[in-house]
């Protein structure tokens, strides 16, 4: 898999597990550089980082201004749960890219701005996580405010670049909100904007955007805030691209270089700034900073590269034009080097459903018609779109044939895919001299493949049913039922669901925000004031005396 310049907030989490399992069990990934490459696509603290044998967590140099930073994050009953944890996070990791003489604040809002976290130096990155982590989502949403208290807390800021990042889900006033952006304006402050969900007014954070000079970003899935703010933040603070011609330098020789005069192609145009990883190659390097152009490392039985030029004419047009033989058989030679040699088998596996409840059956014949026997097998369960949830063993129940049991975590459609390891230390167990002729290998080795695909049916009462005309004339039952539920509807002022009525649901203007109000308080007070008064009456004697009791 070669991926050229595509920015985090294309790919979700689960498919960056995806790649990274895809290397793990013998593929090879190979990021190409670009300006949404690498940190500067956001890929900083995600599974694509960790796969690859570069870092992005670069450090500042003195010549690189100064950044102050406010992330303005909506705290409404709408971003209760899911969204107000994934908010939190993105602040947190965005607070990883500043430097430590960059400044970072927080502004939390729901229908009134309160700062969560003082302007204050990123060095001080532990107590900056701890005040974000307090961040509870409640009320409704009332931006222009909290711009403005974003505003005051940067306008007078020792920072060359002044930034703010908006994260909203909802609807809002605008009322004040030209005189706020003018004075965001005149202080030189630009402002991004991030929306999530379906219901955001685009509208206003457009406007927001535009007159602030900003960027914008829209999601409906909570998981991409994170990349989304590292992304936002790589654009503000990181190291910039490196946008003059370096040549590279063969900092260790490869078979695949073996035929290509490397050092003789002509400079390349740019690339972006990484550092090469503890373990991992450093092939090819820049001559002007030493940092690395092309790196690579083994991950599981695959590899994983990192190129950080670009294969398109920004960066690489001298290759392109004035080396294209030599360009070419580079590429060549190292997606060649980079591809599987070795060929899998295929095994057939049989599935079988009770409920929730799956028997997967492999028969691992090889190609030789002869039964595999001793394997290491494992099986992962994935949701079609999803991550793997679940990792069962298959154990070998019979020659040649594995088998296990699981249930499946929730309703609908799954992959199940299993890989099955030639191991000597198990058929050494099993009483077979290893290494001998006798031996299926003499080192862990993939030896074959399986897929099949499950489901779980959703219940029945939730089937589309047929339109109520019809089903009145097939089932009275059902009839006198959906009339019942309209009755309910109208007698409590609800909607039914018909085409009409779920127009009207969700319509504009029709949307209401949750808002939680903690009611124990006002339970436990009476209570605890009655308790302490219960101890006065026993332990003080009230008006100088106390009552005796008297025992006949």
């Amino acid at each position: 898999i070669i991926q050229s310049d595509v920015p985090a907030t294309y790919l979700s989490t689960g498919k960056m597990m995806a790649l990274h399992e895809y290397v793990q069990g013998g593929g090879c990934y190979i990021m190409v550089g670009g300006e949404n490459s690498f940190g500067n696509g956001g890929y900083y603290q995600t599974p694509i980082e960790r796969l690859l044998p570069v870092r992005f967590d670069l450090e500042k140099n003195k010549r690189q201004p100064t950044v102050a930073m406010v992330m303005v994050i909506d705290r409404s009953g709408s971003m209760s749960g899911m969204k107000i944890r994934l908010a939190r996070e993105a602040a947190i990791a965005t607070v990883g890219l500043l430097g430590a003489r960059d400044l970072v604040g927080v502004v939390a809002f729901d229908h009134r701005a309160q700062v969560a976290v003082e302007l204050t130096p990123a060095a001080n990155r532990s107590r900056i996580e701890q005040l974000i982590s307090r961040i509870e989502s409640d009320g409704g949403t009332e931006i222009v405010p909290a711009l403005e208290l974003g505003n005051e807390m940067l306008c007078d800021a020792r920072a060359k670049v002044k930034h703010m990042i908006l994260l909203s889900d909802g609807q809002a006033g605008r009322d004040r909100l030209e005189e706020v952006l003018q004075a965001a304006a005149s202080c030189g402050i630009t402002i991004s904007v991030v929306g999530i969900g379906s219901d955001v007014d685009r509208g206003m954070l457009e406007l927001i955007k535009e007159r602030s000079q900003g960027r914008s970003y829209y999601t409906v899935d909570p998981n991409d805030l994170p990349r989304i703010f590292t992304k936002e933040a790589s654009q503000v603070a990181r190291p910039p691209l490196v946008d003059e011609p370096i040549s590279v330098k063969i900092m260790k020789p490869a078979t695949f270089l073996r035929g290509i005069d490397i050092e003789k192609a002509p400079y390349l145009l740019g690339y972006v700034p990484t550092k090469i990883k503890p373990q991992a190659d450093l092939i090819l390097a820049s001559d002007l900073f030493g940092d690395p152009i092309l790196a690579r490392w083994n991950v599981g039985l695959g590899k994983a590269i990192a190129f950080t030029s670009d294969i398109k004419p920004r960066w690489s047009r001298p290759w392109i034009e004035g080396w294209a033989q030599g360009f070419q058989k580079f590429w060549a030679a190292l997606i060649r080097d980079s591809m599987r040699i070795q060929r899998t088998e295929e095994y057939t596996m049989s599935t079988s459903t009770l409920d929730r409840s799956v028997h997967v059956t492999v028969d691992a014949v090889g190609d030789n018609a002869g039964w595999r026997n001793q394997l290491e097998s494992f099986l992962e369960v994935q949701p079609f779109g999803g991550r793997t949830m679940q990792k069962p063993v298959l154990r070998q129940t019979a020659p040649g044939r594995y088998e296990t049991k699981f249930n499946l975590p929730d309703h609908g459609a799954f992959l199940l895919s299993s890989k099955h390891y030639c191991n000597p230390q198990l058929a050494a167990a099993a009483g077979i001299t290893c290494p001998g002729p006798d031996c299926p290998c003499d080192n862990r080795m993939l030896l074959g493949e399986s897929y099949a695909s499950v489901s779980f049916a959703y219940p029945r009462e939730l089937k589309l049913v047929q339109p109520p005309g019809e089903m009145c004339v097939k089932n009275p039952h059902t009839c006198r039922g959906l009339m019942l539920l309209q009755q309910l509807s109208e007698q409590t002022g609800g909607l039914s669901l018909s085409e009409e009525g779920r127009n009207k649901l969700y319509a504009p203007g029709t949307r209401v925000e949750p808002v939680y109000t903690e009611r124990w308080p006002v339970v436990l007070w009476p209570f605890f004031i009655l308790f302490i008064l219960d101890l006065l009456l026993r332990r003080v004697r009230i008006f100088g005396f106390a009552r005796e009791l008297k025992v006949d």
